[in-house]
């Protein structure tokens, strides 16, 4: 008897282990499917105010001669890819280039993405960020590129590396100074022809190679 009653006992104890356990996974799943969802609503929180960016840019240069409007995975991409934008043989921008770039900055400036305050973003934004600490980032990086063909070693212009540099700087100076936005914003970087497009081959491809790209972004990022 005292048998029987030890293996029922144990059998209870099991049982009510197994049923702990299966709440205990029961409710680590439903954090995580519940953790995910609110991931997924700040992400999508996120795309919209990038999408914001796109949608106010490409209707204000839409008939733009220099700029084409691009929406892309990492956000707002501003291409100028004309081989007037700039002075012939240098890195200055041209007068009508320079006038469509400070059109871009003057309406970079009124984009809700850089004046957004964490007191205005939706409950779920804010808990997300408190949760880890984290701070929201906007960008705006200046990223300039040329064709494979060498530049002379006599001319001012040294190499590829510094003409796609000084590009990339002309550029970011001119949306500076129109946007009035703070400059920790910007960032810029020369690549020279080590980043294509396209095969350099052809006239065409070189073509497509020789530009400039403006990357609006924003991120969430641990705070300093």
């Amino acid at each position: 008897m005292a048998t029987v009653r030890s293996e029922k006992a144990r059998s209870a104890w099991l049982f009510s282990f197994g049923d702990v356990l299966t709440l205990l996974i029961t409710f680590f799943i439903m954090m995580i499917v519940l953790n995910k969802g609110e991931i997924t609503k700040v992400q999508r929180w996120s795309d919209i105010q990038l999408k914001n960016v796109y949608e106010g840019l490409a209707d204000e240069m839409q008939s733009a001669q220099f700029v084409e409007i691009e929406y892309q995975l990492q956000g707002t991409v501003i291409q100028v890819n004309n081989d007037n934008a700039f002075l012939r043989g240098g890195y200055d921008p041209s007068p009508a280039f320079e006038k469509e770039l400070k059109q871009v900055g003057d309406k970079l400036r009124s984009m809700a993405l850089f004046k957004v305050q964490p007191s205005e973003m939706p409950p779920y934004v804010q808990k997300y960020m408190e949760a880890d600490d984290l701070v929201w980032r906007p960008e705006i990086s200046i990223e300039g590129h040329t064709d494979s063909d060498a530049i002379d070693p006599n001319s001012a212009l040294r190499n590829n590396w510094f003409l796609s540099t000084m590009r990339a700087q002309a550029v970011m100076r001119i949306l500076f100074s129109a946007s009035g936005l703070d400059q920790s914003l910007f960032s810029m970087a020369g690549y020279g022809e080590h980043r294509p497009k396209v095969d350099n081959d052809s006239l065409q491809g070189k073509a497509q190679n020789r530009r400039v790209q403006i990357i609006v972004s924003a991120t969430f990022e641990k705070a300093p």
